[in-house]
């Protein structure tokens, strides 16, 4: 008997072993706690439209008044205040518990906003934070308004706002096929602006550059959608600009008529660690294993614009361990969240805005570890009864439309995420809302390989 016990051992340390020699490391997160902000919650106090659909872009800006926490930019694209679906974006100034200390409203004609908007221009349906362009000190952003018409219908603009540290404007640039130095041509119905995003400074020159999204293109055939690369003077205005899309900027990607190809854009850093930024660009009416399930391209990128490879996220691409369904349209907003997982690599966020875990079009946030190689290596899904959140979602409400990484802001040394759900009814119908989720450490596992060969393994013992 006295032999017994020592190789029942012998077996559990070869067992693990073996276990181990056929496992890969994964990684995922989960909500601790979260806080809506709303007409009704998370003292916004703010009386909102029905079907202004707050919440529909999200951009974490820098702490504008110096009280140690970020403050949130979160669009309103149907906004009727200057006029019908003209729009307009709010800057949220936070307290690190997630409610909002005071805010202020941008639109045509209000704190300092002088442009001019038309209606149905849907300005704030894509926001997002630039670096100091102009040097003052404070940190600018840049409003989307896809519906635009210079030069044609739906042709889509940016603006650019160069701000003041309470949040009101300093000055705008308006970059449409018109104005701002934009010299590419556009088309009908490209919906330039319904995607954008800071990609950091890509030609070194300097000055942030920004990634468009015109999901609307038609190059190759209708709506495969297109990315522009715009690199940015000083005072926001088009130094130079490259297109991205199935014909042109040396990508090699797949795309098929109805893909949507910049829906949401993303800057995510230097994934690949060539020195060069990275971006991601979603593709939310890709068909990969059934209708409109949604993709994510991840562009690893040249100095000039032009794409050096690329990775295709989807269904049957590039590692994803989540089940889509048809109709989720994964790829619907993107963000940066940064590297919860210390790798050395940020961390991106999906968006699922049609997800119907709980409900038709409840929604839903992917958590993406991602590889060097824009592979994933494992996700997490929080949307109604995953990822521990810890409220409830109605039917319809598109949590996931946007999304934007906060960094810790309760100082719990955990990342925190925002996420828009443009068409929840919190004090009338599809006025919109937006979540601050507080997120909580991640945890670490491991997935047996079942295709492991434990050939070597066995040779070696």
């Amino acid at each position: 008997m006295r032999f017994i016990r020592p190789l029942i051992l012998l077996i559990s340390i070869f067992g693990f072993a073996v276990v181990m020699s056929g496992c890969t490391r994964t990684y995922s997160t989960e909500v601790s706690s979260a806080q809506k902000i709303s007409e009704t919650q998370g003292d916004f106090k703010q009386t909102l439209t029905d079907g202004v659909q707050f919440g529909a872009a999200l951009a974490k800006l820098s702490d504008l008044n110096g009280d140690g926490v970020p403050e949130l930019a979160v669009g309103s694209p149907l906004d009727n205040e200057a006029g019908t679906e003209r729009g307009a974006c709010w800057i949220l100034f936070l307290n690190s518990t997630g409610t909002v200390s005071s805010s202020i409203k941008l639109t045509q004609g209000l704190n300092g906003f002088t442009g001019t908007l038309h209606d149905g221009d849907h300005f704030g349906s894509a926001v997002s934070s630039l670096n100091d362009v102009n040097g003052d000190g404070v940190q600018d952003m840049v409003v989307g308004a896809p519906g635009d018409d210079d030069n044609g219908t739906d042709r889509g603009a940016l603006w650019v706002l160069l701000l003041n540290s309470d949040g009101t404007v300093l000055s705008q640039t308006k970059i449409s096929d018109l104005t701002g130095g934009f010299t590419l041509g556009l088309k009908d119905n490209d919906h330039f602006g319904g995607a954008v995003a800071n990609i950091g400074d890509l030609n070194g020159d300097g000055v942030a550059d920004i990634v468009v999204g015109a999901d609307g293109d038609d190059d190759g055939s209708t709506d495969r959608g297109a990315v522009y690369i715009l690199y940015l003077n000083f005072d926001g205005s088009v130094q130079s600009a490259r297109k991205i899309s199935s014909t042109t900027g040396n990508f090699k990607g797949e795309l098929h008529t109805g893909d949507l190809f910049g829906s949401a854009v993303a800057g995510i850093g230097d994934v690949d660690g060539d020195g060069i930024p990275d971006i991601a660009v979603g593709a939310n009416g890709d068909d990969d294993g059934g209708v409109d399930r949604g993709a994510v391209w991840i562009l690893f990128m040249n100095r000039d614009g032009t794409v050096k490879a690329s990775q295709k996220i989807s269904q049957l691409s590039g590692q994803l361990d989540a089940l889509l369904a048809d109709g989720d349209q994964f790829g619907s907003a993107l963000a940066d969240v940064g590297d919860l997982n210390s790798d050395g690599i940020d961390e991106l966020a999906v968006g699922a805005n049609h997800n119907a875990d709980g409900g038709p079009q409840r929604g839903a946030m992917h958590v993406l570890f991602l590889k060097k190689t824009g592979e994933v290596i494992s996700s997490s899904q929080i949307s109604q009864t995953q990822g521990n959140f810890p409220d409830t979602l109605t039917d319809g409400e598109q949590f996931g439309d946007a999304i934007a990484g906060l960094g810790d802001i309760d100082g719990d040394g955990n990342l925190d995420i925002a996420v828009g759900a443009n068409l929840d009814d919190d004090g009338g119908p599809d006025k919109g809302a937006a979540w601050v989720l507080f997120m909580s450490p991640v945890k670490i596992g491991y997935r047996v390989d079942p295709n492991a060969d434990l050939t070597a393994y066995f040779r070696r013992n």
